[in-house]
C-alpha cells in the first residue's frame, strides 16, 4: 500500500539559514545551469502515476551509463516500478536544477545530493526524515560506511550514503619511489616523512629521473591538497568550522600553521609545481611526473585504466596532534513532496544494497562501503594496483570522519576556497588569506550574506 506524504513537521531549524532554500542567492546565480531552453514542465513529475519514480542525479556520460545499469537492475527486480531519470553533467548544475524543480512545485521523488549541499536540504525539510522508515522496516545500517555524518542532521536520518565512501589517501608512484631509493610509506608515517619523501622525489627539468624524461618530476601536487585540506587541519589540532555553526576557525593559530605548512610545499620547499604545470585531477598523477598525489580513494577506478601505471596508496600522514582520514560520501534522499514515498524508499534501499554496491564497483562506478565487501581479504589485497585498499577504507587502518557539514555548506566551501586561493598562488600571506576567508564564512553563518 502506498501512503501519501506526512504533514509538515514543527522542529526547530538551524539559525545558519535565515533564508529558505527556495530563496537563497544560489538560484539566480545558477539558473543557467538548467539550460536556457530547458522546459521544466517537460521533465518527469513525481506522483503523476502509481509506480513511476523520478530520480535525479549527476555525472559524466560514462558514470551515467553505469548508473543506468543499476536502475535497470532495480526495474528488473521490481517489475511494477519504473524509474524516470533526470541527470545533470555536474554537481553544481544538478543542485541548481533541484532548486528550480522545488520552486516550480515539481520535486523529484528520490534525489542524490552532493555532500556540501545536502545539509541545506536537510535544514529546510525539503527531504524527508528517514527514521520512521528505518523503524517500520527494521532497516539496518551495517552495509553503510561509518560515521554516518553525511546522512544525519540534528541526530535524525535524512539521507543514505551513496558513492565516494572511500577516504582521501596519498597515491604513490611505485616506480618513482623505487628510483629515488624510497620504500612505500608506512601506516604511521608523518608530515615530516611526507616532506622528506617529496624532496627526494623532486627533480629539476632537464634531469632524467625515474619518470624517464627530461621534464620536471615533482614530489607532490598542491591543488588537490588545497581543494580538500580538512584532514591536514585536523592533524595539526585545527578545524575549519565550529560544530555549532557559529563561526569559522580558519583564522585561528593552529589552522594558520597547518595551511602555511601546506603552502610551503610549493613556495618554500619547491616540491610542488606552479599552478597549471600539470593536468588537473587524477591526470596529474597519471602523467608519471608526481610521486605523491593526495586524492580520493575512488580515483583508483580511473587510474587503474592507465596502462603501465604502477601505484599504491598510503593513509593520511600523521600531524603534530593526530592522524585522521577524511571522507565525504554523497547522499541519496527522499523528497518531502514525493507522492508515493514508499516506492521511492524501495529505490533508495536498492541503491545502497550490498549487491548493488558490488555491481557498481565491478562496473567501475564507485568503491563499495559495505562491510560484507570491504572486510574481505580479496577486496583489501588485490593482485593489481593499489595492492592494498585498506588505507582508503574508513577506520580500517586509522580513524576517519567527515568535515563539519553545515546548512549552506556549498556556499561556505566556495568562499573558503576563493579566499584561500591567493595563499596557494603566493600573492597573500596566511594571515590575510585566512582573515578574509573567516570573514566571508562568518557572514554566511550569521545570515549577513
Amino acid at each position: 500500500m502506498r501512503h501519501p506524504p506526512r504533514g509538515a513537521r514543527g522542529t526547530a531549524r538551524s539559525a545558519v539559514s535565515r533564508r529558505t532554500l527556495l530563496g537563497i542567492s544560489l538560484l539566480p546565480a545558477l539558473a543557467a545551469a538548467c539550460g536556457a531552453s530547458e522546459d521544466l514542465d517537460a521533465l518527469p513529475k513525481s506522483g503523476e502515476s502509481s509506480g513511476q519514480i523520478v530520480y535525479t542525479t549527476w555525472g559524466t556520460p560514462q558514470q551515467r551509463e553505469v548508473e543506468n545499469w543499476t536502475l535497470l537492475a532495480f526495474e528488473k527486480n521490481y517489475p511494477d516500478l519504473k524509474v524516470n531519470v533526470i541527470a545533470s553533467a555536474t554537481a553544481a548544475e544538478h543542485v541548481a536544477k533541484q532548486i528550480s524543480m522545488l520552486s516550480s512545485g515539481a520535486p523529484p521523488d528520490v534525489v542524490r545530493l552532493p555532500t556540501w549541499s545536502a545539509f541545506t536540504f536537510y535544514n529546510e525539510d525539503v527531504v524527508k526524515r528517514l527514521d520512521p522508515y528505518f523503524k517500520r522496516d527494521a532497516f539496518k545500517t551495517d552495509h553503510l560506511a561509518q560515521p554516518f555524518d553525511t546522512g544525519t542532521f540534528q541526530r535524525r536520518w535524512y539521507g543514505l550514503p551513496r558513492g565516494h565512501a572511500g577516504t582521501w589517501v596519498v597515491f604513490y608512484n611505485r616506480r618513482l619511489l623505487e628510483g629515488a631509493g624510497l620504500k612505500p610509506p608506512a601506516t604511521g608515517w608523518t608530515w615530516d616523512d611526507f616532506l622528506k619523501a617529496a624532496q627526494q622525489l623532486t627533480r629539476a627539468s632537464g634531469s632524467t629521473g625515474a619518470s624517464g624524461s627530461g621534464a620536471a618530476q615533482w614530489g607532490t601536487a598542491l591543488e588537490p591538497i588545497a581543494d580538500f585540506y580538512y584532514p591536514w587541519l585536523w592533524g595539526h589540532g585545527a578545524e575549519d568550522l565550529e560544530r555549532s555553526f557559529e563561526r569559522s576557525l580558519l583564522d585561528q593559530p593552529a589552522a594558520r600553521e597547518a595551511l602555511q605548512w601546506l603552502a610551503d610545499l610549493r613556495h618554500k620547499h619547491k616540491v610542488a609545481p606552479p599552478a597549471g604545470e600539470l593536468p588537473e585531477g587524477p591526470a596529474a598523477f597519471a602523467s608519471g611526473r608526481v610521486g605523491l598525489w593526495f586524492g580520493p580513494a575512488d580515483a583508483e577506478l580511473d587510474l587503474a585504466k592507465q596502462a603501465g601505471l604502477d601505484f599504491g596508496i598510503a593513509p593520511q600522514p600523521k600531524g603534530k596532534q593526530t592522524q585522521q582520514a577524511a571522507f565525504k560520501p554523497d547522499a541519496v534522499c527522499l523528497a518531502s513532496g514525493a507522492q508515493y514515498p514508499d516506492d521511492g524508499w524501495e529505490l533508495m534501499q536498492f541503491l545502497v544494497d550490498v549487491d548493488t554496491q558490488r555491481l557498481e564497483f565491478d562496473n567501475g562506478l564507485w568503491l563499495p562501503q559495505a562491510k560484507a565487501i570491504v572486510g574481505q581479504e580479496t577486496y583489501q589485497k588485490p593482485a593489481v594496483p593499489p595492492y592494498d585498499r585498506r588505507p582508503g577504507i574508513p577506520g580500517a587502518l586509522i580513524k576517519a570522519r567527515t568535515p563539519v557539514m553545515a546548512p549552506r555548506g556549498d556556499e561556505i566551501r566556495a568562499v573558503s576556497l576563493r579566499e584561500l586561493a591567493p595563499l596557494w598562488r603566493g600573492t597573500k600571506n596566511v594571515e590575510a588569506a585566512t582573515e578574509a576567508a573567516a570573514k566571508s564564512v562568518n557572514a554566511i553563518l550569521t545570515g549577513q550574506a
